[in-house]
């Protein structure tokens, strides 16, 4: 296979030093406009490419950035990933997507296959079962930044961009309330996230601003399985006072728990109304809808993780950063009224 053509071949065809070959190509202003156009011409003639690898390695950096998700079919994560993309490339970054598919296990995998590899920071969606720091920590410690995103773990040592998760159940509480509903039930994501807690206080909150007493019947952890919202959705259905509408942790939940009541309890679809996390691009396409989304932006989420990651890789001051949590504004999306 042919060699690539490299800086010491130009200088020895110029009768020039590998030095001013360099300089010339990355049009230093010490360098004569004649020398640069002697090397310009010539590195083009021979389609000659700069050897990134070895940048880099002068720079002791990768110019690559991980972004860990639980699952590629979901939307939210997909627009999320548009924008932390959008921002790496204009800073002429790559980045490396990888799915933990919710397994403990595997996210572990491929966060030690990213130190390995030294990516020069790390973005992660956390699967719903992850509880442990220390490998986030090592992380840190190995000097890789990292950034939570959407979904955070109980520690306020880690930076994270997360949905505006109070302003967020206000407006489905008040949505609800408006719509006269009393018994409004809360299917929350699971313990170990700690999203869920955030979400689940919103909505004790909301309900409590209105003058609705909490009930804990009326909430239940599901693992975003279809077999567990089936599960709580026959609960909270089988109640002697059943709820007349559901708050639920995200769009793809709402769309299992219509799914239920579709089956299980058609007669009450008319009169139940169902607000989730997420306003899925899919939903406009469904004959039947939850009633309003929660916008939650994970396009601009996306934008500001890859932005607060970049800020810490770039910062050569030595002091490290202090520790962000960035809340991004949401908006309710009305499907029916």
């Amino acid at each position: 296979m042919k060699k690539g053509v490299t800086i010491k071949d130009i200088a020895a065809k110029l009768n020039m030093s590998v030095s001013t070959v360099s300089k010339a190509l990355n049009d230093n202003s010490s360098i004569s406009a004649m020398t640069k156009e002697r090397v310009v011409k010539l590195a083009n003639e021979w389609n000659y490419v700069p050897n990134e690898a070895a940048r880099h390695f002068k720079q002791s950096k990768s110019f690559t950035l991980g972004l860990v998700i639980p699952d590629l079919l979901d939307q939210f994560y997909v627009l999320a990933i548009n924008g932390v993309e959008a921002v790496a490339g204009a800073n002429k970054y790559q980045v490396i997507v990888a799915q933990s598919h919710e397994d403990t296990a595997k996210e572990e995998q491929i966060i030690q296959n990213l130190i390995s590899n030294r990516v020069d920071g790390v973005i992660i969606a956390i699967s719903k079962n992850t509880e442990k720091t220390s490998l986030f920590q090592r992380l840190e410690q190995t000097g890789i930044p990292v950034v939570f995103l959407s979904r955070s773990l109980n520690d306020p040592g880690f930076d994270a961009v997360v949905t505006d998760n109070a302003h967020a159940a206000e407006l489905a509480i008040d949505y609800l309330f408006k719509k006269q509903h009393r018994r409004i039930a809360h299917l929350m994501g699971p313990k170990a996230l700690g999203t869920s807690h955030l979400r689940l206080e919103g909505y004790r909150k909301a309900l409590e601003k209105r003058g609705i007493p909490y009930d804990p019947d009326l909430v239940k952890e599901i693992d975003f399985t279809t077999t567990q919202t089936d599960k709580m959705m026959a609960a909270l259905c089988a109640l002697p006072d059943p709820p007349t509408a559901f708050f639920t942790f995200k769009s793809y939940v709402s769309l299992d728990a219509l799914r239920f009541l579709k089956h299980k309890y058609p007669e009450r679809l008319q009169y139940v109304d169902i607000v989730g996390f997420g306003n899925l691009p899919l939903i406009q396409y469904l004959d039947h809808k939850p009633s309003a989304s929660i916008d939650e932006n994970s396009f601009d989420m996306g934008i500001a993780a890859a932005e607060l990651l970049l800020k810490h890789i770039e910062n050569t001051e030595g002091a490290s950063l202090p520790v962000s949590t960035l809340r991004i504004p949401c908006k309710l999306i009305i499907h029916h009224p």
